[in-house]
């Protein structure tokens, strides 16, 4: 790190103390709440600060409506600042998002959306801004999505037309309207989407041009849900349709019929049969086995991982053994993944969150149980390890990670973490979080 990132590296942090003090003295007299949080890795050999981030985050409240704003700033300095207002007003309910990249000073995104109740129908007019060139090129485009949603007993109903905007109906039917508004700007793991992409403007330009509508019928009945969709665009009219069958009993314990779908587009057909097993967890192992085939033929069997948890008093050890590292289809004729370990043993196919792909076994223990003044405290420790690969050390062991985090009272946290590999101690990270 040079001279002047190291003096932007000060900067930031002594702007975060600064506000962070003075928000911890307004809070006693005024509806302002928030935290802070810090970390800072460094490589011990040679010595150097890698990586640091500094989040903080303040909610203001007056009366309904609450008033956020984030700020990120990373070892160059402020990375990104965005706002976040929400409050009714009538019989709306409104939410606006402005997104800024702090470190090239340009505007990024901005997101207005309000929803209302009328006659048992949700009805939501999503208006968005948004740079589709780059900081050094800005181009700003804009965009408006106008849909709803209706639960029932004989039928629910999502639907949406777009002007400029890309289709975001399957994340409205699966997860929601309010998880698309939670998801425009998210951390995931420890990397930022900002924004992640579920909302998202065509093209540039001002002109509201009709891009599509898009609609999901769903009627349940005894022994099986029908889903019917349906997308038309201004590219080619008629996009697609599907029709597809779910939650159907076959009457056996072990196999399961997740679901049956016919997809037309404009020049083709498609038909997906998606298989899975209904393994329960026996003891504390669980398998990770899916089906092998093409189309409606099941052809075999194979177990792709396996893992094993097991707690008492505060104790859980868990041990993890990959077998693919190729990835998998969850359910037979199901979207491809490539999974992996999380950094605390679990299974996942999101780059940000999965340790590197040859890392395929562990040995891991975390501790948890109480701490100072009413916090907690937990500590983990994990080994990994690269299966028949000639640069690991002694049984393939490649590297293992230490970290605690502890508690001081309910809102200070503080936590440090490591990293040793064949070389020795590979980096140091510490950090801390305050809230009030």
């Amino acid at each position: 790190m040079n001279g002047g990132q190291r003096g932007e590296t000060m900067k930031a942090l002594a702007l975060g103390c600064l506000v962070l003090m003075v928000g911890a003295a307004a809070s006693s007299a005024a509806p302002i709440s928030g935290a802070w949080s810090f970390s800072i890795r460094m490589d011990t050999d040679p010595f150097s600060f890698v990586d640091l981030e500094s989040v903080l985050e303040v909610d203001y409240s007056l009366d309904t409506w609450t008033y956020s704003s984030t700020t990120v700033a990373d070892l160059d300095g402020l990375d990104n600042v965005y706002f976040d207002v929400s409050g009714p007003l009538g019989g709306f309910s409104l939410r606006s998002i402005l997104d800024f990249d702090a470190e090239e000073a340009q505007f990024r995104a901005w997101l207005a959306s309000g929803v209302t109740a009328i006659g048992g129908v949700n009805l939501y007019a999503t208006f968005m801004m948004d740079n589709v060139g780059t900081a050094q090129v800005p181009s700003i485009g804009t965009g408006l999505t106008l849909g709803g949603w209706k639960y029932g007993d004989v039928f629910s109903v999502w639907f949406q037309t777009r002007f400029n905007m890309t289709d975001s109906s399957t994340n409205l039917y699966k997860y929601g309207y309010e998880w698309l508004l939670d998801h425009f700007i998210f951390r995931v793991c420890e990397s930022w989407q900002k924004p992640s992409g579920y909302l998202d403007v065509q093209t540039s330009g001002c002109t509201l041009e009709w891009s599509g509508a898009d609609i999901f019928i769903e009627m349940p009945f005894t022994c099986l849900t029908l889903l019917t969709g349906l997308s038309v665009s201004c590219v080619s009219g008629f996009d697609s349709v599907l029709f597809e069958l779910s939650d159907i009993d076959l009457g056996l314990d072990w196999l399961e019929l997740e679901w049956v779908d016919v997809f037309f587009t404009v020049d083709t057909k498609s038909v997906n049969t998606v298989f899975d097993l209904s393994l329960a967890e026996t003891v504390c192992v669980t398998p990770y086995m899916v089906l092998e085939g093409d189309g409606d033929e099941i052809t075999g069997l194979s177990l792709k991982a396996l893992r094993l948890a097991y707690t008492w008093d505060g104790v859980t050890f868990k041990v993890g053994e990959l077998f693919d590292e190729d990835g998998w289809s969850e359910y037979l004729n199901g979207d491809f993944y490539e999974w992996g370990w999380t950094w605390d043993g679990e299974l996942s196919y999101l780059a940000p969150c999965k340790v590197p792909e040859n890392y395929d076994e562990y040995f891991g223990l975390l501790i948890d149980g109480d701490s100072c003044c009413g916090g907690s405290f937990e500590a983990s420790i994990f080994s990994w390890f690269d299966t028949g690969s000639s640069a690991a050390g002694i049984f393939d062991w490649v590297e293992t990670r230490a970290a605690l985090w502890l508690g001081v009272g309910y809102n200070i946290e503080l936590s440090f973490s490591t990293s040793v590999t064949n070389s020795g101690v590979h980096w140091i990270q510490i950090g801390g979080r305050v809230i009030w």
